[in-house]
């Protein structure tokens, strides 16, 4: 605020003091201009009386201008609604009262948008462990399906067949407490994150190890092409990007007969280094492309699949994002589907800053 600002809020009494000063200089060129010498004292008593209801007049016409936004003030902390109570500040009559206004009205504005965005990410959170719960109930009812079916004595085939059962479903169930646990994490992303120069080749053979027994049950076959490159990146949340596609790439070749390949190939562009993630799935329809990224989108494949939360692909778009990688995916039905990152050179830095 300018000091010319400051004293046309302040106007009103500033006239008032002016016209209470011309009416005493009056009273005492009248005193004068009679032939007295010296100002009588009825006349400053004269003087003070007048100026002081000048003045007065002028504090109580100030004070009816101003009286709305005093009211309103009044009203605002009286108010039991303490999320509620800005919208009874309407009427601003200074420069700083509008100031001030804007000022609260700003921060009411970021209140209800972290209100509006913490509200939506507790229904998502709900809905996620909503989903999340139905699909861990579903091999926690097969596992005791299977325990009662073989209840009798059984062959060595049966029980290695019944253990490969249990073993897939249990496999079901660390996937999806894994994909909840990191869904915890993410919300605390910066306080878990270590950034660390990483083997891309070595990170790709680590998840295709942790899922060998799958791959080799569904006769999928993993290839890795492409320059032994390192990456900037977290050991931790590349892992689980990776192992997000991995699995999704058996989720959606599995049912297919014949052998199947999944191509991890690397390549070195001018900025940055690229990782083709490729496999010969279901692939996915041209209209769900566009929104396979949004959360809790199944698409067809899911309803087919039937074993879809709509949650892996959000959180590696997610968590990409908040690395400062990108992913951008293609596909064609019945043909495969190939995902890319792109890690840029700095990119996680300059996300971070």
């Amino acid at each position: 605020m300018t000091f010319w600002q400051y004293c046309r809020d302040r106007l009103r009494i500033i006239a008032a003091c002016l016209v209470a000063v011309f009416i005493s200089l009056v009273v005492v060129w009248l005193d004068l201009g009679i032939g007295q010498r010296y100002i009588r004292s009825d006349s400053l008593i004269y003087i003070f009386i007048l100026a002081t209801c000048v003045i007065v007049l002028g504090l109580l016409y100030d004070y009816k201008k101003m009286r709305p936004w005093y009211v309103e003030m009044n009203h605002a902390s009286a108010s039991l609604s303490e999320s509620e109570f800005t919208l009874c500040l309407q009427h601003p009559a200074t420069k700083e009262q509008q100031q001030i206004h804007e000022l609260i009205t700003r921060q009411y504005q970021a209140f209800t948008n972290d209100l509006i965005v913490m509200r939506q990410q507790r229904e998502q959170h709900v809905h996620f462990t909503n989903q999340w719960v139905h699909h861990m109930k579903t091999p926690v009812s097969v596992i005791h399906l299977l325990t009662q079916q073989h209840a009798g004595p059984m062959t060595h085939e049966q029980a290695e067949q019944l253990m490969h059962s249990i073993a897939e479903e249990a496999d079901r169930l660390t996937r999806g407490l894994d994909m909840m646990l990191h869904t915890a994490r993410l919300d605390k992303f910066e306080l878990d994150l270590h950034v660390s120069r990483l083997n891309l080749q070595q990170m790709i053979r680590q998840v295709i190890n942790q899922n060998r027994k799958a791959l080799i049950r569904y006769h999928i076959y993993p290839k890795v092409s492409g320059a032994d490159v390192f990456v900037e990146s977290d050991e931790k949340w590349l892992v689980f990007i990776l192992t997000q596609l991995v699995t999704n790439a058996i989720k959606y070749s599995k049912h297919l007969p014949g052998t199947k390949t999944l191509q991890f190939q690397i390549e070195v562009d001018e900025n940055a280094i690229l990782l083709h993630v490729n496999d010969e799935g279901i692939g996915i329809a041209e209209h769900d492309l566009p929104r396979v990224f949004d959360p809790f989108f199944t698409g067809e494949n899911g309803r087919r699949e039937g074993d879809a939360t709509g949650m892996g692909l959000y959180l590696v778009k997610k968590v990409t994002a908040n690395l400062g990688h990108t992913i951008s995916i293609r596909s064609k039905v019945n043909e495969g589907t190939s995902v890319t990152l792109r890690f840029a050179g700095d990119s996680l830095y300059r996300n971070l800053m």
